[in-house]
């Protein structure tokens, strides 16, 4: 259930003057929305504010997808979800462990003015195509969104497994648009609201009345456009006492053709060989200022960061387990000059 708290405008004399998120603004059934995956720790989500630049146009690509909003009889869950303006969106492959793990998830949605909200979860138990209705809708958005709005909301499901299996999930969200102004990305500049997302969620399992709960308290950071139907970027982690650990980060993009090593093409040119490697990988570049090439696994953790010698630096990947990572060359500032992949082969 939704409680406003707190509904303020704040006015400003700027060149471009603040907006407002209305039910207009979100997805929709059909959409079919691009975004480019982006290191989870190359966003600095401290950054926000009235009248404020945020500027990510250095934002480097790893991967793309795309958000499919379906209706609801068109996906693997319709017989579950044909409520009027229902639509859904598959959200993950798995979730879970061992002998409690869902596959082919899927979220389902529906908007009115005045809020956005999930209605249920459809996914797959040993096979058997199962659905969750939220007995407490949880409100992602309470409409219309505008700056220093904050409201919280409370959501609870449970379904049974089977006999006396039950899965729940209950927790409740916190929503604060603390900043506004433009943000620049390496797709577009736009006005936008950011908006903050602390989510208390408790999914457990109960076994012939045996409860196991499994805490999972997460943070997001949107910035939120009118020209948009997703975040013009986001990035989401788990948050436990005060410290916000970043998993996932991504931004409205259009379709980006990774060709090869060197990913993101600019003036510098750089080799990495062999590539895929089992021990050594030599990093090589035309660029002749003094130079720092880092290694990152692909939840954006530092491996190794090296300075180049005349253009050339070496990293060592003999005790790394087999797995991509990605390397940024940046030159003495900072700044990211050009980026790519690594295969580590054992």
């Amino acid at each position: 259930m939704k409680k406003i708290l707190l509904l303020a405008l704040a006015f400003s004399t700027s060149t471009f003057a603040q907006i407002t998120i209305t039910s207009a603004s979100m997805p929709i059934s059909g959409d079919t929305i691009r975004y480019s995956d982006v290191l989870p720790n190359s966003v600095n989500v401290t950054q926000t504010g009235p009248n404020y630049y945020w500027n990510y146009d250095s934002l480097l690509r790893i991967n793309q997808g795309r958000y499919d909003y379906l209706k609801a009889s068109l996906t693997p869950y319709a017989f579950y979800f044909l409520g009027l303006g229902q639509y859904g969106l598959k959200t993950a492959d798995s979730i879970g462990a061992g002998a409690f793990k869902f596959y082919d998830v899927w979220s389902f949605y529906k908007k009115t003015t005045a809020v956005f909200e999930a209605e249920g979860l459809g996914f797959k138990y040993q096979n058997l195509p199962l659905a969750a209705y939220y007995s407490d809708k949880d409100e992602i958005y309470s409409l219309p969104l505008t700056y220093l709005r904050h409201d919280s909301t409370t959501f609870k499901f449970t379904i049974s497994l089977g006999g006396t299996i039950y899965y729940s999930q209950v927790g409740y969200r916190i929503n604060d648009v603390d900043g506004w102004g433009i943000i620049k990305t390496p797709h577009d500049s736009v006005a936008c609201l950011r908006m903050t997302s602390f989510i208390n969620e408790s999914d457990s399992i109960n076994v012939n009345g045996i409860g196991f709960s499994f805490p999972n308290p997460q943070m997001q950071y949107k910035w939120m456009s009118t020209s948009e139907h997703i975040p013009v970027l986001e990035v989401d982690g788990s948050y436990f006492g005060s410290n916000f650990t970043p998993t996932r980060a991504r931004y409205r993009d259009s379709y980006f053709s990774f060709v090869g090593v060197n990913e993101i093409k600019n003036t510098v040119s750089v080799t990495a060989f062999p590539n895929p490697t089992k021990d050594f990988v030599i990093i090589k570049t035309d660029y002749t200022q003094p130079s720092f090439a880092a290694l990152y696994d692909m939840s954006g953790k530092l491996i190794q960061k090296i300075a180049l010698t005349q253009g050339v630096c070496v990293f060592d990947v003999r005790t790394l387990a087999a797995q991509t990572c990605v390397y940024h060359l940046t030159n003495a500032e900072g700044k990211i000059l050009q980026s790519g992949k690594i295969v580590i082969t054992k």
